[in-house]
């Protein structure tokens, strides 16, 4: 009776392990990761996404393994490396930007695939509709923030005459994106003044060419490229006392003028949720595409007195976050 209890116990205590083990425990699982930026760039997302999986109770190297290339900027680069990481035959492919959803869907159409920012997923084809994907597609979508920043700039800097804005034109979404900003441009009364950037080589003239227009401010819209190099940018515009009006917190923080939008690191948090759906055993075709659900209007008063800008009261008033 005492051999029979002692092995009743013994099973006991397994199951009790296995049913607290993590999740993904007994077999490791690829997560491929393809970027379209620089590892500099998305170092503190791609932390964001790796903490969030270890919260849940994956341990890397053990439950998961982590597969990440970076396209640098190079946008033609993409399809090749999203094919490199489709051939490993991973359980899901984490990937962001609309360019990077592109690459993934031509590399596979039976992999799951979940994006942590890219704008319009229905409009381009990668869902069928967000409540219902449909397909081996889902993810975090980043709303196109144009008109609003048109709008920010203008209760921000109510004297302003000329607007301008950098947009990068291999991106996919970079027509849509200027379509939007020049119609909101039309209805806020701003002349705009419209940078169109190839390569990165180009932006220093690029940028030269805009700043000779004499604009009031500079818009950087949601594009990867922007983001890879709003350091170069912000310094720029830094030295010739133009004021940056962006989507991106780190823009502004960096010395930016203001900046509205979500928040980048929370949509591969939530990208990170999917992942797990997906390793329990979720279809992508029947997850949902999220949404960002809270906005952040910031201020750079450093960088407004420095610049000799008076902010307008309604601004400040607004401000979720004023930087002083």
């Amino acid at each position: 009776m005492k051999r029979r209890a002692l092995l009743l116990a013994g099973g006991a205590w397994l199951a009790l392990a296995a049913a607290t083990r993590s999740p993904a425990q007994g077999s490791s699982r690829r997560i491929a990761v393809l970027l379209p930026g620089t590892q500099a760039a998305y170092r503190s997302r791609l932390d964001t996404f790796r903490g969030e999986l270890k919260k849940l109770g994956y341990l890397e190297g053990r439950d998961i393994l982590i597969d990440a290339r970076w396209a640098d900027d190079r946008t033609e680069r993409l399809d090749s490396l999203a094919a490199e990481l489709a051939a490993l035959g991973p359980a899901v492919i984490l990937t962001a930007s609309s360019a990077g959803v592109a690459a993934c869907k031509k590399a596979s159409k039976t992999i799951p695939i979940v994006f942590a920012t890219a704008g319009r997923p229905v409009e381009q084809g990668f869902v069928s509709s967000l409540r219902r994907p449909g397909g081996n597609i889902t993810g975090v979508m980043v709303h196109s923030m144009e008109g609003k920043l048109v709008e920010v700039a203008r209760e921000a800097l109510p004297q302003a005459r000329r607007l301008a804005i950098l947009v990068h034109e291999p991106d996919p979404i970079h027509k849509p994106t200027l379509d939007q900003f020049l119609a909101a441009a039309a209805q806020f009364k701003f002349e705009p003044i419209v940078g169109r950037v190839k390569r990165v080589v180009d932006l220093g003239l690029v940028f030269n060419e805009v700043v000779s227009g004499k604009p009031d401010a500079l818009v950087l819209p949601n594009m990867v490229f922007m983001l890879s190099n709003y350091r170069y940018l912000v310094e720029r515009s830094l030295d010739a006392r133009l004021p940056l009006v962006t989507g991106r917190e780190e823009t502004t923080a960096a010395g930016g003028l203001l900046s509205y939008g979500s928040s980048r690191n929370e949509n591969f948090r939530r990208a990170a949720v999917q992942v797990d759906k997906i390793l329990r055993g979720a279809k992508p075709a029947d997850l949902p595409v999220e949404q960002p659900e809270r906005f952040q209007l910031i201020v750079n008063l450093k960088t407004a007195k420095t610049m000799g800008i008076d902010i307008s009261p309604a601004t400040m008033l607004r401000a979720d976050r004023i930087i002083e």
